[in-house]
């Protein structure tokens, strides 16, 4: 009886044993499974990165071998067409190049330390024409401009801004990204998202591209011009783009040429590259501000800003 007893125990033991191996193999198995799984998804990552930097480099490229081939920028050109998905290994990898010279430039309502009352005034159109406050103009005029003076109704300095319930003080610089205009007095989402494909936020003084820009923006330049001639102008370009600033005046009524002169060209230098990689489980996507130097300058083009979109 006593022999049966033991007996049992051992069984007993023995299935505890086993069990318990059985467990502590399960268990070891799952971490070995998951730390596979996290470093397929480091490698995968590691490698997406290098395929969006690699995807920035090829835009850089394209916007070096365009400024060797001409000195005008259109939508017709190599670097305006998008790269919808190009097969690479285990990557798909897209990308975008933007005109940002086709958009009017915060920055430019100040020059020379000074305000610059014809481009406070273009901007003034332009938040118009897209049913904003006009007073805004004045807004981004004193968070751009190094002085504390308020620009006039709608402008704001550090006295507006500290008594906010999160105070900050105007920034009194140039904007580094359109996204600042959300710590502007008077932007709010809807306002930001309604100027945001117009504007840009550039560390020079810049033109706006008569062969790219939006027919809302040349308008807001182009005040003398009516609705109808603005049309006609873009429509003229799509045929024939315009080489120069005289020929984009034999193109436009005489009262335009001061503003044509002041504030369009037709070639740009500051460009956003835009690139997407999927690899595996994984999806990557970067912007950079890429800016170009003049033919023969080395190199050919600066990363002005990068960031990550997720």
């Amino acid at each position: 009886m006593r022999r049966a007893a033991q007996r049992g125990v051992a069984v007993v033991t023995a299935i505890l044993v086993v069990a318990v191996a059985a467990s502590a193999a399960t268990y070891m198995l799952a971490q070995q499974s998951a730390t596979l799984n996290q470093t397929a998804l480091v490698s995968s990552r590691a490698q997406a990165d290098s395929w969006a930097q690699a995807g920035l480099d090829w835009a850089r490229g394209i916007l070096a071998e365009d400024a060797r081939a001409g000195a005008t920028d259109t939508l017709d050109e190599d670097w305006a067409r998008p790269l919808a998905g190009l097969p690479v290994e285990r990557a798909l990898v897209s990308g975008a190049i933007v005109d940002l010279q086709s958009r009017f430039n915060l920055n430019n309502v100040v020059n020379g330390g000074r305000r610059s009352d014809a481009d406070v005034q273009i901007l003034t159109r332009l938040l118009e024409s897209l049913g904003l406050d006009a007073g805004l103009a004045l807004a981004v005029l004193d968070w751009v401009d190094a002085d504390s003076d308020l620009a006039g109704n709608g402008g704001a300095e550090d006295a507006y801004y500290l008594g906010l319930a999160r105070p900050h003080r105007a920034a009194n610089r140039p904007l580094a990204q359109v996204e600042e205009l959300y710590a502007v007095r008077g932007f709010d989402a809807r306002a930001v998202a309604a100027l945001r494909p117009f504007v840009t936020a550039l560390p020079a003084r810049t033109a706006v591209n008569a062969n790219t820009a939006a027919p809302e923006v040349l308008a807001a330049i182009l005040p003398s011009l009516s609705r109808e001639e603005i049309r006609a102008l873009v429509s003229a370009r799509r045929k024939i783009a315009f080489k120069d600033r005289a020929d984009l005046k034999t193109k436009t009524p005489a009262a335009a040429a001061a503003a044509i002169d002041a504030s369009l060209d037709v070639k740009s230098d500051h460009f956003l590259v835009q690139v997407g990689v999927s690899q595996d489980d994984v999806q990557v996507a970067a912007e950079a501000l890429v800016a170009r130097a003049a033919p023969g300058a080395t190199p050919a083009t600066a990363i002005i800003w990068r960031r990550p979109l997720y």
